[in-house]
This record gives structure tokens, sequence and C-alpha cells, in this order.
């Protein structure tokens, strides 16, 4: 006896996949969770290259090598 029948898999497809709104909510998380973690992950690359920037540019105006 199996666990689950054709018919019982039929009827749960028919239920879940083939339902709009299941449809919609599934493609929205499935588009909205990995841009959720690339948009953390970009921001804290862009803040980290902006201190970079800064720093290089502090740098530049106070240098900390005097020719000699």
């Amino acid at each position: 006896m199996e666990i689950f029948n054709q018919e019982f898999i039929q009827k749960f497809i028919r239920l879940t996949w083939r339902n709009p709104a299941f449809m919609t909510i599934a493609i929205a998380l499935v588009w909205l969770i990995p841009q959720l973690f690339i948009r953390k992950i970009m921001a804290k690359k862009y803040e980290q290259r902006k201190i970079e920037i800064q720093n290089n540019k502090i740098q530049k105006l106070y240098p900390t090598n005097t020719p000699k």
C-alpha cells in the first residue's frame, strides 16, 4: 500500500500548484527572499567601499610620510 496514491497526488497538485493565489505567493517568495539577502550584502559592501574611499581621500590630504 502506497502512502500517497496517485489520486491524492493529483488532487494535491490541482489544489495547490494550479491555484493562482498560491502560485502568486510562491513566485513572490522565490523572487523576494533572495533579493533581500542580495540587497543586504550589497549595502554592506557599499558602506565598506564608501569608508575605504573616504579613508583614501583623508590619506591624500594628510600624508603620513614626510619627504627628507
